[in-house]
């Protein structure tokens, strides 16, 4: 079994990507190319950020999870764009939220600060 596969913020990242990919379809032509791309983009970048900290040593882990951490808050500050833009319904937006946004946040957060603390 691959480590990475049942890792529960791999988990989270990748149901949150294919939920956004349902999401963005739906954007008007204008958007749909350049803040919905970007939007998928920026949540791939997480997975692929996530798989590179996880792949590494305990030592090294910090600077790649702090590449995550920046990553993440670049996607939400796009989510936030599409929301106040109306490209996300509130529905969309609340869901987002709470299904996905803040328990990647709380994770990628506690990670984090176990591998500060694991990195002296």
């Amino acid at each position: 079994m691959d480590k990475n596969k049942d890792a529960p913020l791999y988990l989270k990242i990748f149901q949150m990507t294919k939920y956004l990919h349902l999401i963005v379809k739906n954007f008007p032509k204008e958007y749909k190319y350049d803040l919905g791309k970007e939007i998928q983009n920026l949540a791939w970048k997480c997975l692929d950020d996530f798989l590179e900290a996880n792949s590494s040593p305990n030592a090294d882990k910090f600077p790649k999870i702090v590449n995550l951490s920046n990553s993440f808050d670049e996607f939400k500050t796009r989510i936030r764009m599409g929301r106040d833009l109306n490209l996300i319904t509130e529905k969309q937006f609340i869901h987002l939220q709470s299904s996905h946004i803040q328990g990647i946040g709380e994770m990628i957060g506690g990670w984090l600060e176990w591998s500060k603390r694991t990195s002296r």
